[in-house]
């Protein structure tokens, strides 16, 4: 019995050899992780094909594409635990942040072999110390959607004023239709609204050495014509973010909607009513200006494998693959370069073909008057009521959005009939201590 038993475990044993040969893992070899936070599904299918084509050039590359729609916290428990990092599809302020604590990669040759910096267009370029450390994927910047048959009912023309855009939305508020969908939640969606009227009325949340800017007559101007808005706004706009003023336009609930890519939203929505709307900049106050967004991709400096991780941003802003995402989505990821530009010009893409004069009249332009508070930190001229390049990389953009500090100023006012100066300065106080705590972690990290 006992030989038969050893018999039967050398046969287990040597069938279990047998079965590890066969099924034995491959060596690690060269894998680049990329870390995105776009979960569209026909976006990501774009990308799994850009996958493909990327590790047919370099075969000997696996490349790991991972979800991760709340991407700050991933990068925060990767550096926290000190694990290696390669590509990371991060927002503005978060790679604002990321170059300035020296955690990112310069990622000049990338820019180099897709053209030089003069080849892209205004606000793709995150640079630090004259190095560039992020391409910005999809600098978007809102512009004002408005319904036309309710407009030419009403005998309105496009507003293009504060006085108008709000004339506007009182003529055309109903009990059915309401005069304009914004948000006026506490999060960040309500702080980038109010924030371009901030901006309009020649006021800025900091000035060119990055401090807290908050309480002046600017800003109480601004509070109070935001909360005046939001009079006009469905009822339950209180505790909207970013979805739900374009949801709210595109079910035929409001009149208008400051959006980024709402176009490309309603044509999968509700394609019947893109030839019902019509596209106009955002109205201007004491000046114009639209503030610019984007989804920035960078390389860490724990990348174990930072030739290939480069290769791959390079390989995502070649101009074949760089145009798949335009053509898809135009108003969400607007071409990056020049030669982008021009092809898409010539494109015969559904969205393109639909709504290419928007794109090109209005809504690409538009880039000119945008605002991109993280290249450009206290950008906003008070006294020309002008932008100015200041070249001041600002770091704590995201501690503006994610303390929903001016989000709760405008409750404060529109819900709470708070004084402006008084939920204004509230704002400026209690953003002001957030901001040096982070300077000062920021300086014992580059002393």
């Amino acid at each position: 019995m006992k030989t038969g038993k050893i018999l039967l475990l050398l046969g287990l044993a040597t069938a279990l050899v047998a079965v590890w040969f066969i099924y034995r893992p491959e060596p690690a070899g060269i894998t680049v992780r990329y870390l995105n936070q776009e979960t569209d599904p026909a976006i990501v299918n774009v990308q799994r094909g850009w996958v493909d084509s990327y590790t047919a050039k370099y075969p000997d590359v696996r490349l790991v594409m991972e979800s991760a729609p709340n991407i700050n916290q991933r990068i925060a428990t990767f550096v926290q635990s000190g694990a290696p990092l390669d590509v990371v599809h991060a927002d503005g302020g978060s790679a604002a942040m990321l170059a300035l604590s020296g955690l990112l990669l310069p990622i000049d040759e990338v820019v180099e072999s897709l053209g030089g910096r003069n080849k892209f267009l205004p606000g793709r370029l995150l640079v630090h110390d004259d190095r560039v450390y992020a391409i910005n994927q999809a600098a978007t910047a809102p512009v004002l959607h408005y319904r036309k048959d309710l407009f030419a009912k009403a005998g309105l023309e496009p507003p293009d004023t504060w006085e108008e855009l709000l004339a506007s939305a009182r003529i055309l508020h109903s009990p059915d239709v309401a005069g304009i969908a914004l948000p006026g939640g506490e999060n960040r969606a309500t702080t980038i609204y109010s924030g371009i009227f901030l901006w309009q009325n020649c006021g800025d949340f900091f000035n060119a050495d990055l401090e807290v800017t908050l309480d002046n007559e600017r800003t109480h101007e601004a509070l109070r014509f935001y909360a005046e808005l939001l009079r006009y706004a469905p009822p339950d706009a209180g505790s909207w973010a970013f979805t739900e003023p374009i949801e709210s336009f595109w079910a035929g609930r409001a009149g208008m909607v400051l959006f980024w890519n709402g176009l490309d939203l309603t044509m999968r929505q509700n394609p019947a009513l893109i030839e019902n709307i019509g596209v106009v900049p955002v109205p201007k106050g004491r000046m114009r200006v639209t503030e610019q967004g984007g989804r920035y991709l960078c390389v860490f400096a724990s990348s174990e494998n930072p030739e290939y991780s480069k290769k791959w941003i390079e390989h995502i802003f070649e101009l074949d693959q760089a145009i798949q995402l335009s053509e898809i989505q135009p108003m969400m990821y607007p071409p990056a370069t020049e030669e982008a530009l021009e092809r898409l010009r010539q494109s015969s893409a559904p969205a393109i073909q639909t709504y290419g004069d928007i794109l090109f009249n209005v809504v690409y332009p538009s880039a000119e008057f945008a605002y991109n508070q993280i290249f450009n930190g206290g950008g906003i001229d008070p006294e020309t009521c002008s932008m100015r390049k200041t070249g001041n990389l600002n770091p704590f953009v995201n501690i503006l959005w994610n303390s929903n500090l001016f989000a709760r100023a405008v409750q404060r006012v529109a819900y709470e009939n708070w004084d402006p100066q008084r939920a204004a300065a509230e704002a400026h106080e209690a953003l002001a201590k957030q901001v040096e705590v982070s300077r000062a972690g920021l300086s014992r990290t580059n002393p």
